[in-house]
């Protein structure tokens, strides 16, 4: 066998400290910036975390996936995480002041839309469509209002199926007057 320039003939890796490469979501972009903590935990290695920070936040998405690549830093003196092993991050965003805090089991979100059940007081509810920011802890963020804990899903399909019920009756009078004119 003959070597060449372009022959790779072996290569030499220090894995005393290692990049983890993920990829962040659009919406999660505000919450990304070079020097946060962030933390793995990987399933070839239970029980173990490791305590790393953000290295590098590379400057353009990937336009198939809408996703930012992100660089975290780890030492990893015992050499135990290898390459191309999966791992599960999280990185630890700023808190933002000035907003407020509902419990998540308080949202619904339908895929369309997300919304509280805002108690209005008298027993009587109102579904608010809101937009949330930053999920941590099983809180969710938000502006708002007194709101509804538990229950909200059959207030929510109470009021979902009334508003069913009335489109139909209306839809029914419709017929009705349709069909006795000539």
């Amino acid at each position: 066998m003959y070597v060449t320039p372009s022959l790779e003939m072996f290569t030499i890796v220090d894995l005393s400290t290692i990049w983890v490469m993920v990829e962040v979501f659009e919406h999660q972009l505000d919450w990304v910036s070079r020097k946060l903590k962030a933390e793995i935990r990987v399933p070839a290695l239970p029980g173990r975390v490791w305590k790393g920070k953000v290295d590098y936040v590379y400057p353009e998405l990937a336009p198939q996936t809408r996703t930012l690549k992100v660089r975290l830093r780890f030492d990893n003196p015992k050499g135990r995480l290898k390459l191309n092993m999966f791992a599960q991050v999280e990185i630890h965003g700023k808190p933002k002041k000035g907003v407020l805090k509902i419990p998540q089991q308080a949202l619904i979100v339908t895929g369309e839309r997300e919304s509280v059940i805002v108690a209005l007081g008298e027993g009587r509810f109102k579904p608010v469509d809101v937009k949330t920011g930053m999920r941590s802890q099983g809180k969710v963020l938000k502006k708002g209002e007194k709101i509804v804990l538990s229950g909200q899903f059959l207030i929510d399909s109470e009021a979902n199926l009334q508003a069913s019920f009335l489109r139909f009756s209306e839809v029914g009078q419709q017929s009705l007057m349709g069909g006795h004119q000539h």
